[in-house]
């Protein structure tokens, strides 16, 4: 790690103690600093609610503390940093020590329910905070001094003072404003207008607030106020390929960036145009966020017509209409022929009319790759193979057995599963007498199937004229009819992945097992997050991830229900 990036990781663990404030008139919110055009940007337009705050220091007081001995411990062991950022680092953590509820936290300087920004003055990013208390976060600093010996580096421009950390290439600036706090980067030489815009001394002409471009996509995705962001792709072409101008200007000449943007041609600009336009945007937001669920969302924007491609594409996967269960679940779509079909499309178009920009023959060469590549038929039983899901029920650790306790299924969905049963016969001798039909009822498989030193529960197997089911475990095959049962959702989810909050307290249990195989100093520090595992089966029930195709492009949401 160098020494910015060292100092880096100093300024950030500060300025994390210092989030939080009352909501402020709209001028002066964090968002209102940040130019209308940025190319990405993140904020919360309002306060976190009072229920997930509760929770969360509720939460904060059992994790804390174990949290800080971790770290403490890392701290002694590490040899990357310097003896000053050492110093500075133990300081911080000696600050967080014993206050692990929001309401001790405050006397740092946080109070909860701050709006944070973070966005792009041009193409550099800017953190930007609410403050709970000014005064007592100056007293932390100060006290970190007192313990590290020496004082931080400052810097003043026009009447801001800054605390200043780097090297002589790039710097690390954090100031306090108003009742904000500010981090950014510049070039260690860069000039006084360049740090006022980067600081937010001079405001954008138009800001982000203003523009309600987060309250806009908010808005279309159903997100709350509590947290949303974009990336936008085609601000970020239409920058790079632009001579500078303005802010981004000054940015780029303390930079030492090229000014003088040598112009592509008119075929390359509008290829690349084009391009882009087909993936313009990535947004995200939380749509729930309080106690019992949190619920994020991300949407990787597309144009109409391929987002409408994409969900013809891509079939919803096995059981994704009904709840997940057991410890571990993972449904996938497997439309190898649609897939593939959907490829070629996008293929033939490419060769049909390759781009003619020089600098995309590669991409060119890609899709003819491909083309040819995809010509190959898929054989049978892959060709039949619509999805796939498999469910752990059950991982027990036993003392008197390597083997663990287990049970467990799984589904494949398929169009012709009594070919697909019949190959598995022809291939493994042990099948050979099987004799199984399309009507759902589980037969056992034999026992000489695996050797008996593997241990391993009994097996049964079942089919329907849609998919082919295993179950492992004794007493399993009664719940396979309830999973062939299991629909599909009404949206293209083409994959679901689940887990149950237990699944922590069984992480737990194999560590216990793992420590006897460890030293003294491996046990203590392996011990601390053994306790950690324990607490998140209690904080968190269940967490669920899906993807799905949707008139957008491709959706990503992730859901978690949290515990008391």
């Amino acid at each position: 790690m160098n020494k910015a990036a060292r100092h880096a990781v100093l300024v950030l663990s500060a300025a994390i103690l210092a989030a939080c404030a009352k909501p402020q008139p709209g001028t002066d919110q964090p968002l209102a600093y940040a130019p209308a055009d940025t190319p990405y940007a993140w904020a919360n337009l309002e306060p976190q609610p009072q229920a997930m705050i509760d929770w969360s220091s509720r939460q904060m007081q059992a994790v804390m503390p174990l949290v800080i001995d971790m770290y403490d411990g890392l701290l002694k062991q590490q040899k990357a940093l310097g003896e000053r950022e050492t110093k500075i680092l133990a300081a911080v953590l000696d600050e967080l020590r014993g206050r692990d509820t929001f309401d001790k936290l405050r006397e740092l300087g946080y109070k909860p329910g701050a709006r944070v920004a973070i966005y792009g003055v041009g193409l550099v990013p800017v953190l930007r905070m609410e403050l709970g208390d000014v005064a007592a976060f100056k007293a932390m600093i100060a006290r970190v001094e007192g313990k590290v010996g020496e004082k931080i580096p400052t810097g003043k421009t026009g009447e801001q003072e800054y605390w200043q950390f780097g090297d002589k290439d790039v710097q690390f600036a954090v100031a306090v404003q108003g009742s904000h706090l500010v981090a950014t980067l510049w070039p260690a030489d860069a000039n006084d207008t360049v740090r006022q815009l980067l600081l937010g001394i001079t405001r954008p002409g138009k800001n982000l607030f203003d523009a309600g471009t987060l309250q806009a996509i908010a808005k279309k995705y159903n997100y709350s106020p509590y947290g949303e962001g974009y990336l936008d792709f085609a601000a970020l072409a239409q920058r790079l390929s632009d001579a500078p101008t303005g802010a981004d200007l000054e940015i780029a000449k303390a930079l030492k960036l090229p000014t003088d943007v040598a112009k592509d041609s008119p075929v390359c600009v509008e290829e690349a145009k084009a391009i882009v336009q087909k993936f313009p945007r990535i947004v995200a937001g939380a749509e729930t966020y309080a106690p019992p669920q949190l619920r994020v969302a991300m949407q990787f924007e597309t144009e109409p017509a391929l987002a409408q491609a994409l969900m013809a594409a891509l079939a919803p996967a096995p059981g994704t209409g009904a709840p997940a269960e057991g410890l571990f679940d993972i449904s996938l779509a497997t439309p190898l022929l649609k897939l593939k079909e959907f490829w070629l499309k996008q293929a033939d178009a490419v060769v049909a009319k390759p781009f003619a920009c020089p600098e995309f023959a590669s991409i060119n060469e890609m899709f003819a790759k491909s083309k040819q590549q995809l010509g190959v038929t898929i054989p049978p039983p892959f060709s039949d193979l619509t999805g796939l899901r498999v469910t752990l029920d059950k991982l027990e650790p036993r003392k008197d057995s390597r083997v663990p306790d287990a049970a467990s299924r799984m589904l494949i969905a398929t169009n012709n599963p009594l070919a697909a049963v019949g190959m598995a016969q022809m291939a493994v001798p042990q099948l050979k007498d099987l004799k199984i039909t399309a009507d759902g009822k589980p037969v056992a498989l034999p026992a000489s199937l695996l050797p008996p030193s593997a241990q391993l529960p009994p097996v049964w197997l079942a089919m329907t004229d849609k998919a082919i089911a295993l179950s492992a475990g004794p007493g399993s095959e009664a719940t396979l009819g309830a999973y062939f049962a299991a629909p599909s959702s009404a949206t293209p989810v083409f994959l679901r992945v689940h887990f149950a909050g237990s699944l922590y307290g069984l992480f737990g249990k194999y560590a216990d097992l793992m420590q006897t195989r460890m030293s003294a100093e491996q046990k203590d520090s392996f011990g601390a997050q053994t306790k950690l595992f324990a607490l998140y089966e209690k904080m968190i029930r269940s967490g669920e991830f899906t993807f799905e195709a949707n008139a957008n492009g491709i959706g990503m949401r992730e859901t978690v229900d949290l515990g008391d």
